[in-house]
């Protein structure tokens, strides 16, 4: 296989490329859910005592995904 074909494949399983998680495949990248939630806490939409903690049990729950 040439390199040019290799490089080819590559390009396309990267792009094909499914999130690894649950999570990614449900709510996108946990930075970003994150960011969500961190603008919600700022505009009252979420609380502000207990979301950090959903947040942070999100993160666990993905480090321990890993």
């Amino acid at each position: 296989m040439s390199v040019r074909a290799m490089l080819a494949r590559v390009q396309r399983l990267e792009q094909t490329r499914r999130p690894s998680s649950h999570f990614e495949r449900w709510f996108g990248y946990f930075e970003a859910f994150a960011a969500e939630c961190e603008a919600g806490i700022n505009a009252g939409i979420y609380d502000r005592r207990d979301m950090p903690c959903v947040v942070a049990s999100v993160q666990k729950w993905m480090c321990e995904d890993l």
